[in-house]
């Protein structure tokens, strides 16, 4: 594969994941145990749409690193509630949610996804 091609293949790559990633969001809000929980489940599905959206458009290294905090906000949502959690004493229960887990892998293949395209857009030398 060329390198010109890598860029092309990411960005395709990356659609399909943010797709995913908002709709999984979506149901995690759907069926979220409170209003705060379901309101960031919310505010995550907007932010992958809206990455979603900006690489539409326009697929430049703006859009990508769009695409990536999106992710990371996903990877977060995930994982500060629960840490939360078993700082405070309580259980892990929540981590053992399959949908809530598998949200969680979607999200952080954005966030790889996305930076690797990133650095093929900008050109960055390879280590």
């Amino acid at each position: 594969m060329s390198d010109d091609r890598g860029p092309v293949t990411g960005r395709r790559i990356l659609t399909v994941l943010l797709v995913l990633s908002a709709a999984l969001h979506v149901r995690l809000a759907v069926v979220a145990t409170g209003p705060v929980l379901a309101g960031l489940e919310g505010l995550v599905a907007a932010a992958a749409v809206a990455g979603l959206a900006l690489l539409l458009r326009r697929p430049d290294g703006t859009a990508l690193l769009g695409c990536a905090v999106a992710g990371g906000a996903g990877v977060a949502l995930f994982l500060v509630p629960g840490l939360v959690a078993v700082a405070g004493g309580g259980d892990g229960a929540s981590w053992l949610d399959g949908w809530a887990f598998g949200t969680l892998l979607v999200d952080a293949m954005v966030v790889r996804i996305a930076v690797f395209t990133l650095r093929r857009v900008e050109g960055a030398p390879r280590r």
